[in-house]
């Protein structure tokens, strides 16, 4: 029996008036902000990307900070928004509540910013760890301890022979568990002569640093370097390897495989206070890097020096010590507000909002999370028609259940203002004058956060991340993730001097979102796993799944580039719109939908950022025109004729 449709009034109205009551004075005109990054001499039926973004640009301060498209430049914006409110003089804070976490943020901010950082800070802290480091002067003689050393490191959130991350277990995405890789050997690069002198020159800083004469400094720089190459050498060639089918085993196991590395006295470590038993942790590891490592270290304990000596400054290249003293500013600026946004994002998010929304902030971000919730539930609604008319399910009940009550079961996991007090939560330290100290107490308090998670602490909101933009679809847990910075961002924040421009531009945009995350769990990898986010092959029928796929085929077309890599996105790109749009018809009776297509292909002006290896995702012109280009409406709108490079013939639609 098909669910009744939702009522024809448009039931999502709230989410364009409750989140839209910013410090706006008057409504903007949102045609003339679509006007003006558009270029009219480019014909739309040809190259829509370029006719909608052909005069977009950022400027020169926002590209500092890292912007390349539209999704960049917000961030951008954020940042420049954050850097004059922490720039500010402190006699302007408002008498809120959350005036000393803001005062906390400034003073890690200035701090970060005039490079009041000192070593010796960093190297104290790890001889607490009772490790012995020979470079020390204050070296009391005894022998250096490896994996106290390691442990110590880990505890600030330092990587050392090995990263410990706290990640989901695959096998049970509610759990989660500890994962051991191997570093990232990010300053070292891989096979760049250039990057190996520069952080042979960076060791040897820190090494004068800690006053080491230069010669001595400079002979022991060259041998950490020729350590740490040899970690790297235990990878394979492809360091974009994965690990996320490796069987999770007890450290007990683990520890009787590998004796040398002492992994329970390591963990012992680290989680000192916490109960846990060796036999029930589980922890996922790369055991060929492992077995290699185990080798490596037999072969160094005889001179420790200069094991101890690249273990003692992981710390301080962890916080970046004098990394970047010979930037221009605006530079330090974007690295000192990254540093805020790994040690403090929960307050530096509330700071975001409260510049965003204004005093009354709290209450207006409720609002909106509570409309955004009413926008998901009416996409749900909307797909949930869709799969009770498809054809992929034809006389075929069972199936179409499945996918029903898969819809029916996916969450929307929205990010939570942190209390203005605690800002970070329980056990968030209270900040002192010295600026390494709240750098290594905040860490501290960080890694102790992730511990607690592994021994139950439950995930009840997204991370909250005030920079990040990206909506994650969990595939394991079956769930939408929004982050805080997307909150903050124009597709939320703008109203427009017409109710229907407001909401064109908002279901363009994060209903697109949420739609795109939403059809992923429909995609060649979500249709393997069932309604609690559990694998669960065949559980389709055959039929269903060769409809599917038929389908599915045109998106591995010619007009798609690597399109076996990209295959998923395109699914979801395409199937995303299109449930977006039906959402917006339905709900609006919207007949002209010009304003609706350009705000979405002005979310992907610019270009995709240079990456190392192949993305996932399409190039954001090749983006714009293939999914508008699968839409008989936007044909329709633009008058694109047959022939016309946007109105091709073979449109590919799944659902």
């Amino acid at each position: 029996m098909k669910p009744s449709p939702p009522p024809s009034s448009i039931t999502w109205l709230g989410v364009i008036l409750g989140v839209m009551l910013l410090k706006l004075a008057t409504a903007q005109d949102c045609q003339q902000q679509l006007e003006n990054d558009m270029d009219a001499e480019v014909e739309p039926c040809q190259n829509f990307h370029q006719h909608a973004c052909g005069n977009w640009y950022s400027s020169t301060s926002q590209r500092i900070l890292g912007a390349h498209d539209m999704r960049s430049k917000w961030v951008a914006n954020m940042k420049l928004q954050l850097i004059r409110a922490l720039e500010e003089s402190s006699s302007t804070d408002s008498a809120s509540s959350n005036t000393s976490s803001t005062a906390q943020l400034r003073t890690l901010y200035r701090c970060c910013l005039l490079s009041g950082q000192s070593i010796r800070t960093y190297t104290d802290a790890l001889s607490r760890s009772g490790a012995n480091f020979p470079v020390l002067a204050n070296h009391t003689g005894g022998s250096f301890d490896w994996v106290l050393a390691n442990a110590a490191l880990r505890t600030y959130g330092a990587q050392g022979l090995w990263r410990l991350l706290v990640k989901d277990n695959w096998q049970s995405a509610e759990q989660r568990i500890f994962y051991i890789l191997p570093p990232k050997f990010d300053l070292l690069g891989r096979d760049d002569e250039l990057n190996e002198f520069l952080y042979q020159r960076y060791l040897k800083i820190l090494l004068l640093e800690l006053g080491l004469r230069v010669r001595r400094a400079a002979l022991l720089a060259e041998k950490l370097v020729a350590f740490e190459k040899s970690l790297q050498k235990l990878l394979p060639n492809d360091m974009e390897q994965t690990l996320v089918l490796r069987k999770p085993q007890s450290l007990k196991d683990l520890e009787s495989q590998l004796p040398g590395l002492e992994l329970k006295r390591y963990f012992e470590t680290i989680l000192e206070g916490i109960d846990w038993d060796s036999t029930t942790l589980l922890l996922v590891a790369d055991l060929d890097y492992l077995q290699g490592l185990q080798r490596l270290l037999a072969e160094h304990t005889s001179d420790p020096m200069v094991l101890s000596t690249w273990l003692l400054l992981q710390l301080p290249a962890y916080f970046e010590l004098r990394l970047h003293d010979d930037e221009k500013l605006g530079s330090q600026r974007d690295h000192c507000l990254e540093q805020l946004r790994k040690l403090m994002p929960g307050q530096l998010g509330r700071l975001q909002m409260q510049l965003v929304l204004g005093e009354s902030y709290q209450d207006v971000y409720d609002t909106a999370i509570q409309q955004i919730a009413v926008l998901f539930r009416d996409l749900k609604q909307q797909f949930e028609l869709v799969l009770n008319e498809t054809e992929v399910f034809h006389e075929d009940l069972v199936t179409r259940n499945l996918a029903r009550d898969k819809l029916r079961a996916m969450r929307l996991l929205t990010p939570r203002l942190q209390d203005p007090i605690s800002g970070g939560g329980p056990g968030t330290p209270q900040l002192g004058g010295n600026c390494d100290e709240n750098l290594l107490q905040l860490s501290l308090s960080q890694a102790k956060l992730e511990y607690r998670q592994v021994f139950g602490e439950p995930v009840t909101s997204v991370p909250a991340d005030p920079l990040s933009v990206n909506a994650y679809y969990r595939l394991k847990l079956n769930r939408i993730e929004l982050p805080l910075g997307l909150m903050a961002t124009p597709l939320i924040q703008q109203q427009c001097s017409k109710e229907t421009d407001t909401m064109a531009k908002l279901t363009a945009g994060l209903g697109y979102i949420l739609a795109h995350e939403m059809v992923h769990a429909f995609d060649l990898d979500g249709l393997n796993y069932d309604a609690s986010g559990q694998l669960a092959n065949g559980q389709w029928s055959a039929r269903a799944i060769i409809r599917f796929g038929l389908r599915a085929a045109c998106y591995l077309g010619v007009r798609y580039s690597n399109a076996t890599l990209t295959v998923n996105e395109n699914i979801a790109d395409t199937e995303g719109l299109r449930l977006a749009l039906d959402t917006y018809r339905h709900r609006s009776g919207a007949t002209n939908l010009r304003t609706f297509f350009v705000a979405f292909a002005q979310n992907w002006c610019g270009t995709v950022a240079s990456t190392a290896g192949l993305s996932q995702h399409a190039a954001h012109a090749e983006r714009v025109n293939n999914v508008l280009g699968n839409m008989p409406e936007f044909g329709d709108t633009f008058q694109c004729k047959a022939t016309s490079h946007m109105n091709p013939v073979d449109k590919c639609h799944i659902w």
